[in-house]
């Protein structure tokens, strides 16, 4: 049976039972005219004076009212799972699952954050019932190791364990703390569900009771759970499709780049038709290319400072495409960008954040900048840096891998002129 069809079994029998239900209420009356009944309802009426009378009549009806309930709750369910196929972008899904959420359940905040890895960054995607939402929408959600939303993310280790985190009563328990969800109020209830991937966070729900024990009936616990799961999937596909999308254009901009590139072997601009390429490419507000001046032969250091807006800092030659002053952020990523070259592995960096010295480097899975040496055969060159604006999504390994290419043409290019 196709969704449609499974919608519309289940709104009937929802019907009926409604109308099984009223007719249970009216059992006593028999004020009705027997032409405007449906059969259910006169079924329903026969066989209450025949058999209701000896029977629990309230039985009856909370058992009508629970399969109503459940009906309803598979209606609302079906309509989120809807959003798989849909040919929406993320921003779009989330915005729809949450509406559904809102409209059907009374509550008093409600909140989505989606990580770039498991252990964070995390921001915030959607935020309802919020005053000055705005001030908090597409910025980091803190991640404190001592706070609750890092205490929901770890998955339960016995799998009968409920996975999701509540508290029952803000105020009393005096959790979460105000540092970690400043816009939090300080009353009702909260509950943490989070959002995986083969068991691993993506992001969670953060959603809000007006008093305290508003999700204190297992049923509407075990309904929000299901909803994280459909959001977790929902959120899964999009991304898939957005990847596969971006991953496409990233494919043609490496065509385009390539023949770029071959077309530009003999110009004295090389450099910055490389600058410019390579910001298109991999969508860089900030792109400088560094040589290391005894690495390089005497052609390649020539074109390097015939190129418009070369630096010098030491050993390092920069020509550069940045907002920002060059020279400024050379002398940060100076040690980074010599270890760099030596090591010839990339190197993500988040550079709102203090850059860490090249003995204390550990690997992150994700970045706002990135760094990948230049390498012709086994003789490092330098390094190209990129980063991205800062309300742009993080570079990725799959971008590592498109930029690593885009480096390799570059190399081959540079090898003939030096």
């Amino acid at each position: 049976m196709t969704s449609s069809g499974i919608v519309s079994l289940a709104g009937l029998i929802g019907e009926h039972l409604a109308q099984i239900e009223s007719a249970l209420n009216a059992a006593p009356s028999n004020s009705g005219r027997a032409g405007d009944e449906t059969v259910v309802t006169r079924f329903a009426k026969e066989q209450s004076q025949g058999y209701v009378g000896a029977m629990d009549r309230g039985a009856i009806l909370s058992s009508v009212r629970e399969l109503q309930r459940l009906f309803d709750r598979l209606l609302f369910l079906e309509k989120c799972t809807s959003l798989f196929a849909a040919p929406l972008s993320l921003s779009e899904e989330l915005n729809q699952l949450m509406d559904a959420l809102w409209q059907r359940h009374s509550l008093a905040f409600a909140a989505l954050v989606l990580g770039e890895a498991e252990l964070g960054p995390y921001f915030y995607h959607d935020l309802r019932g919020i005053l000055d939402a705005r001030r908090y929408l597409k910025k980091q959600c803190p991640l404190p190791l001592w706070g609750e939303l890092a205490h929901a993310l770890v998955r339960p280790l016995d799998p009968e364990e409920p996975d999701y985190l509540l508290i029952d009563d803000i105020a009393e328990e005096d959790r979460p703390k105000p540092e970690e969800f400043p816009w939090m109020p300080r009353r009702g209830s909260v509950l943490f569900l989070p959002l995986r991937k083969e068991n691993v966070a993506i992001g969670a729900l953060i959603l809000g009771g007006g008093a305290p024990d508003y999700f204190a009936d297992p049923e509407l616990r075990l309904e929000l759970v299901e909803f994280a799961q459909i959001a977790a999937r929902v959120v899964i596909g999009a991304q898939i499709q957005e990847e596969l999308q971006e991953r496409s254009g990233q494919l043609v901009g490496l065509q385009l780049f390539t023949r770029l590139l071959a077309a530009s072997l003999s110009s004295p601009r090389i450099l910055s038709i490389v600058l410019n390429g390579i910001a298109e490419l991999m969508r860089a507000v900030t792109v400088l290319i560094v040589f290391r001046r005894t690495l390089i032969g005497d052609a390649l250091h020539r074109l390097s400072m015939e190129t418009p807006g070369a630096r010098i800092l030491q050993d390092l030659i920069c020509v550069s495409r940045s907002e920002s002053d060059p020279i400024a952020l050379l002398s940060r990523l100076q040690k980074l960008l010599i270890w760099t070259t030596d090591a010839g592995q990339s190197l993500f960096l988040d550079p709102s954040q203090p850059l860490e010295s090249p003995d204390n480097l550990y690997y992150n899975e994700s970045g706002q900048a990135l760094i990948t040496p230049i390498t012709v055969g086994d003789a490092p060159l330098g390094a190209i840096y990129i980063e991205a604006a800062s309300d742009a999504p993080a570079y990725s390994e799959e971008d590592m891998v498109v930029m690593r290419t885009a480096v390799n043409m570059v190399a081959i290019v540079l090898q003939q002129i030096d």
